[in-house]
């Protein structure tokens, strides 16, 4: 077992930030009963369902993969595209984004899961007097965000059991590629932005995060996630012998990187030792092992 980036922070997060989730139990307390456990969360103390029945996740990202690894009936997203790595589960109905409080309550929800990003398309205004809300922090790694959720619903083993399936093809990726000092360095190139380069081998992007956990060497050519690359830090990326490229432009692929003025003259451009991919820069644990599998393939390029 690696003990890497992902167990340390999933420990110290869990027990801090999230500490004062064991106040849930099979005694009532205080804003407790039978069917509901009170949590303490940024947005206060509250009670939640035991067992809800009609969830709804706010975002098809990182919320929605939250509430079907820890196996929530969810009834609801906002989102119009769910990722096909995504294992979606029933017919859940697709809900206006901003968040419509009216489509809520018509489909009598019982707990609702959202980034707290305090904007009508996540954490709307009055989003708690529908349903209890859980809040996703955008803040910390997919782990620490699975494994407090996870806590405050008393669903802590469905947690482990999918951390588990994620470190367990971790292990493997990394056996298999980064067991020896091959020298290979991957770099992350976001080209989501158009005319932007940018580096998502940084922490908290969900990439980053994987590297991390693989104690992959990458090449990093921005001083920050939130830099684009200059033409000083350009050449950075002939060190690079392996590209994954993350883009939504339909039109980018390995033709029109090599046919590009800058992509074209890269060594790993003009190997073939690229991967491209859709958005894969937020979500959760599905997210987190479609980015393993992502650096398998390029790896066996």
């Amino acid at each position: 077992m690696h003990f890497g980036r992902h167990s340390i922070a999933v420990f110290l997060a869990a027990s801090v930030a999230f500490a004062a989730a064991a106040c849930g139990s099979s005694e009532p307390t205080d804003g407790q009963t039978a069917d509901t456990r009170s949590i303490v969360t940024p947005l206060g103390t509250y009670a939640v369902p035991t067992s809800p029945e009609r969830v709804v996740a706010i975002d098809s990202r990182q919320d929605l993969e939250i509430a079907l690894a820890l196996d929530l009936p969810v009834a609801g997203i906002t989102s119009r595209m769910v990722r096909p790595w995504v294992p979606l589960r029933g017919n859940p109905e697709t809900l206006r984004s901003p968040v419509d409080l009216v489509e809520l309550i018509r489909l009598d929800t019982d707990l609702i899961i959202a980034t707290n990003i305090d904007d009508p398309h996540w954490m709307a205004p009055d989003l708690n007097t529908v349903a209890p809300v859980i809040p996703v922090d955008p803040g910390v790694q997919w782990d620490v965000n699975l494994t407090g959720i996870a806590d405050w619903l008393g669903r802590s083993e469905l947690a482990a059991t999918a951390i588990a399936r994620y470190d367990d093809r971790a292990d493997r990726v990394r056996n298999r590629h980064l067991s020896d000092d091959s020298g290979e360095r991957i770099a992350i190139v976001d080209l989501r932005a158009p005319g932007a380069v940018g580096d998502l081998s940084h922490p908290l992007s969900l990439p980053g995060a994987v590297v991390a956990d693989l104690n992959a060497p990458v090449v990093r050519f921005t001083d920050s996630p939130d830099d684009i690359l200059t033409e000083e830090q350009a050449p950075l990326l002939n060190d690079a012998t392996r590209l994954l490229v993350i883009t939504e432009d339909p039109n980018i692929d390995i033709d029109a990187l090599t046919a590009d003025s800058f992509f074209g003259e890269l060594p790993a451009v003009q190997e073939g030792k690229v991967i491209i991919s859709g958005d894969i820069t937020y979500g959760s644990v599905y997210t987190a092992i479609e980015v393993l599998d992502l650096f398998d393939r390029l790896y066996r390029l």
